[in-house]
């Protein structure tokens, strides 16, 4: 197991928990590319770039008046990490979420190129052909 690459998904979830875009940026190469679930409405089908990223984030978090990702397990394959993961959220309305999700991280070169984000833990496992 490559543990460079898990850790650069930790330090991705834990700037991303702090609230901390110039971290996550860090760990982005510079023509990066982030592809939504489609499971929540209003975002765009992909954000490129670290502008792209930015985009994405205000579109993201402007919802939730509060928002922790949850690394539940990381399953590194190679260039790739499989991070299942749990959303806990407040939205401004005082609505709570919790919600299992996943993302693929895609690493070269020590910093992250691709981010695919899958609504359900078995739709990435099987994207990644992980699924038993």
């Amino acid at each position: 197991m490559s543990r460079e690459n898990v850790e650069l998904v930790e330090r991705g979830y834990a700037a991303w928990n702090r609230g901390d875009m110039d971290a996550m940026l860090a760990l982005f190469e510079a023509e990066f590319e982030f592809v939504p679930s489609g499971v929540l409405p209003g975002l765009a089908p992909v954000y490129r770039g670290h502008q792209g990223w930015r985009d994405f984030w205000s579109d993201f978090r402007e919802t939730w008046a509060s928002l922790q990702i949850e690394m539940n397990e990381a399953h590194d394959i190679g260039e790739h990490v499989v991070a299942l993961l749990t959303f806990h959220a407040r939205s401004r309305d005082e609505l709570e979420v919790h919600r299992q999700f996943a993302n693929i991280w895609t690493v070269r070169n020590g910093l992250a190129v691709r981010l695919q984000a899958y609504g359900e833990w078995t739709a990435a496992l099987e994207a990644a052909d992980l699924s038993e």
